[in-house]
């Protein structure tokens, strides 16, 4: 059997994946320095208008988000969909003025008391951070609880929430069932089956969350940067275990839990 191989460069910008429906992709490879905050867009072009998929972290990032919709199309952007209130994901919303922007009643609730204390963002990102105090929350407009389909044209767009927490409470996805094309937010990443067998482990071993983040062998993803994320997944996977999903993650706890996974990860750093 082959070995899963994880790539260190891909292709980024505004990239086609099914007929007028694109997936815009900020970075092009790992990062040495850290990729934290570094999320990906989607774009849907129809023939009177588009919708757009979440709108990225600050405002340089959301810049050129929206220089690349306008040389994509210049059809304008009817709906903004937020899959999440996750700040790399919501941080750009005011840079879609006129745009009708959905999301689930949860992520609303999440999103109103606005983004974590800048002092906190530049600590645990400070190469954004000059940008954070310029950061403004603009909440989604149109809601739903479990599903909503848009329409445009012959195109059907539907929007779903899982039905229970997940990466959040408030979770979205975007399928478009005739391309067969998912815009899955933050709920689909490669490595969380690894991340929650062997949490699953620790957890029934009675070891804290924090211990198991630091414990865990990641594998072929080890070489990825910013290793410290696996803590965030690692809680949330304790928080199912417990059957406590509907409850907030401790964000404090879990910064300063990654901060010491991070130190430790450069004292051990090989250079």
């Amino acid at each position: 059997m082959a070995s899963h191989v994880v790539p260190r460069r891909w292709k980024s910008g505004m990239i086609e994946v099914g007929a007028k429906v694109f997936a815009y992709v900020q970075a092009s490879g790992i990062d040495p320095t850290g990729d934290t905050g570094v999320a990906n867009s989607g774009l849907i072009v129809g023939p009177s208008a588009a919708v757009a998929v979440d709108a990225l972290m600050v405002p340089s990032m959301t810049r050129r988000l929206v220089t690349a919709i306008k040389k994509t199309t210049r059809k304008p952007i009817a709906q903004l969909i937020n899959t999440h209130h996750h700040l790399d994901h919501t941080g750009g919303n005011r840079f879609f003025r006129r745009t009708t922007i959905v999301s689930t009643n949860k992520c609303r609730e999440a999103l109103a008391p606005g983004f974590p204390p800048v002092p906190l963002l530049q600590r645990f990102m400070p190469k954004f951070a000059a940008e954070f105090p310029k950061l403004q929350v603009v909440l989604p407009t149109v809601t739903f609880e479990d599903r909503m389909v848009l329409y445009d044209g012959e195109r059907e767009i539907q929007l779903w929430h899982p039905g229970f927490a997940a990466h959040t409470v408030g979770d979205a996805t975007a399928y478009l069932p005739k391309e067969r094309i998912l815009f899955a937010g933050d709920i689909a990443f490669l490595y969380v089956a690894l991340v929650r067998r062997e949490a699953k482990q620790r957890f029934d071993a009675g070891m804290p969350a924090d211990a198991a983040a630091g414990d865990i062998k990641l594998g072929v993803y080890a070489s990825w940067s910013d290793p410290e994320r696996i803590l965030p997944n690692v809680m949330r996977c304790y928080q199912e275990f417990r059957d406590e999903l509907d409850q907030p993650m401790d964000l404090p706890r879990m910064l300063a839990g990654m901060e010491r996974l991070r130190g430790a990860a450069s004292a051990h750093a090989c250079v």
